[in-house]
């Protein structure tokens, strides 16, 4: 081994271990997307590159670009397990809600580390799989045997296809094993009329320019504010603002106390160990694809419970399957970029952008420099993430009640709007307090909270169906 080549691997794990550090600590502040993350690392660019390019020549490795794309997604793979922590505790609705989250509903059972170790090791087992099954799904879904070429010149179908499932197979969280014929109909069009409505404003957001494009700039931004910085406020308005809001009016400090008395037998997730790779495949490759409404996908394909409305085990199995498959999803993605040259996220869009231009990987094993350094970074933040969150145990005991409180559930509301305000002006307010109004109705309605994804789905299947 060359000195070149020590100082690429000891570059690599310094920027790995920062992004690692970096990541960890946004997943446990609510509201905050590692995206927003590379948002700002794209914004400073000039400036980080100068930081990289410093530490890469102290240690003998000239290619800052490549060590910025490894902080990024080391920082994408943390935020992932850390994020458990936040997603379990903060939020919890009061029990008036038809609709509680998975994770939630444990720990309003007192189950809250149940569900914060089903989705680390979910996360854990997902970078691992896709670890081993990123060649093969290569192969698959590139040139050599074409099945991603073959898909995209269906996807508008498959995209409006797998939205139509999404919609019928909504049973109601209120009552999921309830086949009257009244209830399933009233869910449907209680769906569709979400999935709709999502649909149109996100249109408004990724088609139309918000119809801003010729107002002269507004409060708190003084330049016209782009579609994709506009998916934090449509986002938060739709997901993450409903779910503080409604948690609220819960019982100060509930829920707090860890249950005892209660064994359950290690899970075992054979069978949702093939539904990770599919999901994540889905994620990484597949345009609009997140991990719920992934995750949502692969439940109904394999006719398990789903989490909302379910029991313990259900709820847990679908934890698992969720993270799994956001991490699995973070880890293909890397192959679409350099097979398809195709970014599915914010972070993916940074490394390409601190990549340079990137050609189609061709067989050569000079091409495989950048995906392996990418590949090591991750799984060195996951093996990282991973022990420091099962080491939290007691830290979660001791600060759930925090987590609980009101104050903290104020104080990320308040957090969230000052964000979009800074980022995205006054239109991104005004189109949070939209999507935040349509966000607060699938948890009293009954229904699924992934219907809001039509956000995307009807934006990009429309997109293919009409380009």
């Amino acid at each position: 081994m060359s000195v070149s080549d020590i100082g690429l691997i000891a570059s690599i794990a310094v920027s790995s271990t920062a992004g690692f550090i970096l990541g960890f600590v946004t997943g446990l502040v609510p509201g905050l997307h590692v995206n927003n993350v590379a948002a700002a690392v794209i914004a400073y660019a000039g400036t980080m590159l100068g930081c990289f390019a410093v530490m890469g020549e102290l240690l003998g490795c000239d290619a800052p670009g490549l060590l910025i794309s490894c902080f990024l997604v080391s920082a994408l793979v943390s935020h992932n397990f850390s994020e458990a922590a936040p997603n379990t505790f903060v939020g919890v609705p009061a029990s008036d809600a038809v609709s509680v989250l998975p994770a939630h509903r444990l720990a309003k059972a007192g189950l809250g580390w149940l569900a914060v170790r089903s989705s680390i090791d979910g996360s854990m087992a997902g970078v691992l799989l896709a670890t081993v099954m990123i060649v093969p799904v290569c192969l698959c879904m590139g040139p050599w045997i074409g099945i991603y070429a073959a898909l995209k010149t269906v996807m508008g179908v498959l995209i409006i296809l797998f939205s139509v499932i999404l919609v019928l197979s909504d049973r109601g969280s209120n009552d999921p094993i309830s086949d009257s014929v009244g209830d399933r109909a009233r869910i449907a069009m209680i769906a569709s009329g979400l999935f709709t409505t999502s649909g149109l404003l996100g249109m408004v957001v990724l088609e139309s320019d918000y119809f801003c494009s010729d107002l002269s700039p507004l409060p708190f931004g003084s330049e016209p504010i782009s579609s994709s910085s506009l998916l934090l406020p449509l986002f938060a308005g739709l997901f993450g603002l409903p779910t503080l809001l409604l948690s609220l009016s819960q019982e100060e400090g509930a829920y707090v106390e860890m249950a005892r008395g209660i064994k359950l037998s290690p899970g075992t997730y054979r069978s949702e160990s093939l539904l990770a790779v599919f999901g994540g495949l889905l994620v990484g490759w597949i345009p609009g694809m997140t991990s719920g409404s992934s995750a949502t996908l692969c439940a109904i394909i394999a006719r398990k419970p789903l989490g909302e409305g379910c029991g313990v085990d259900a709820s847990r199995r679908f934890i698992w399957l969720y993270s799994a498959i956001s991490s699995a999803g973070a880890v293909l993605s890397i192959g679409a970029l350099f097979v398809i040259l195709r970014a599915r996220s914010g972070v993916m869009d940074a490394v390409t952008i601190f990549l340079g231009d990137i050609d189609p990987f061709d067989g050569e094993m000079g091409d495989l420099v950048a995906p392996c350094a990418l590949l090591l970074s991750m799984m060195l933040s996951a093996i990282a993430s991973h022990s420091l969150m099962q080491s939290m145990r007691g830290i979660l005991k001791r600060g759930a009640k925090h987590l609980l409180s009101k104050r903290l559930t104020i104080t990320c509301i308040i957090f969230i709007c000052v964000l979009a305000a800074a980022l995205t002006g006054f239109r991104g307010i005004l189109l949070m307090s939209a999507a935040c109004s349509l966000g607060l109705l699938p948890p009293r309605l009954g229904a699924r909270r992934i219907h809001l994804m039509g956000c995307l789905l009807v934006p990009i299947s429309i997109s293919f169906l009409t380009g």
